[in-house]
């Protein structure tokens, strides 16, 4: 009988584990960061979280139980109202990737590009300098991501997400009209270009991808980071109900999921919903990164901003 219960207690545990990864992910820890506002960039970088938000003018530094160990001003605008500039007037940093430079580390954040002058800068940043290196307006490189992407004159330029690999470099566009793309750099030629070794504008190479939609509305990219095998993209895209790429709306849930490089032409993906308990988690997952990896695992850091002025972080397993 002592037997019988056990095999029940475990097979419910089972399902319980079941509904709670939807086969591919698990939550495994979860944390509100109160002091953090609209988290929107995460990179792991040896035992150390580095975080950006796009109303913030700093790069925080968190240890690894989540605890803020420092912070970093990245924007001249610190003009903050309880803690975050005000929309008008925000950078809107809503990606950062990691960059080395032989054994130099470095972070370029990017601004979103959705609003001229005040969203169309980009910087580097050296962790060992704990400083700016290189900041530079981008406004000429969007409007060539405008022309190959052939927008229309209604279409919002809004890059949500950057990556960068052994070659290249690509930025994720998020579309509220359909208009989910991934823009490639070559990278060598993209650092020349953003620490003005050269005046030559980078040429994009633009593909466009059909992501899910629920209860009518299209998820968006939100995040991204290389594969560690470097022969990919993983990425997150969130469901916001909003027409545009400035306003907020409301929030239904976020994906995770990833897409191989030999599969850019065919813009094929795979995306799956994050849930919790056979439900989707309502909140916009803007930011992820690998921690580390197993045979049949990575371990991500994903952060989410539900535009209320503070921040969440998630550790989640994520089955290869």
């Amino acid at each position: 009988m002592r037997t019988y219960f056990l095999l029940v207690f475990l097979f419910i545990g089972f399902l319980i584990n079941a509904q709670n990864n939807n086969g591919k992910i698990t939550i495994l820890k979860s944390e509100h960061l109160t002091w953090l506002p609209s988290a929107s960039g995460v990179e792991y970088v040896e035992e150390s979280i580095f975080i950006i938000g796009d109303d913030t003018p700093y790069l925080f530094e968190l240890d690894n139980a989540f605890n803020k160990t420092n912070k970093y001003l990245l924007s001249k605008n610190d003009s903050t109202v309880n803690g975050r500039i005000p929309k008008a007037i925000k950078a809107d940093f809503e990606s950062m990737s990691l960059y080395k430079e032989g054994e130099e580390i470095l972070f370029l954040v990017l601004s979103s590009g959705s609003k001229e002058i005040t969203r169309d800068t980009i910087h580097l940043f050296s962790i060992s300098k704990q400083e700016k290196v290189a900041s530079k307006n981008i406004r000429p490189l969007y409007e060539n991501i405008r022309k190959a992407a052939k927008m229309s004159p209604a279409d919002e330029i809004n890059i949500e997400a950057l990556a960068i690999g052994k070659q290249k470099l690509f930025m994720l566009q998020r579309g509220n009209n359909d208009l989910n793309l991934i823009i490639t750099f070559d990278l060598s030629e993209f650092m020349k270009y953003i620490t003005n070794s050269s005046n030559k504008i980078p040429q994009p190479e633009v593909f466009s991808f059909k992501l899910p939609r629920m209860e009518n509305t299209l998820a968006g990219f939100s995040g991204a980071c290389m594969l560690p095998s470097q022969n990919g993209l993983l990425f997150t895209a969130s469901l916001e109900a909003t027409s545009n790429a400035y306003d907020d709306g409301e929030i239904l849930g976020s994906y995770i999921g990833q897409i191989k490089f030999d599969e850019f032409e065919k813009s094929n993906l795979n995306a799956t919903l994050v849930t919790q308990n056979g439900k989707a988690i309502k909140t916009k997952l803007e930011g992820i990164t690998v921690k580390s990896e197993t045979r049949k695992s990575l371990h991500l850091l994903c952060v989410s901003d539900n535009d209320d002025g503070t921040s969440w972080i998630y550790e989640i397993e994520y089955l290869k």
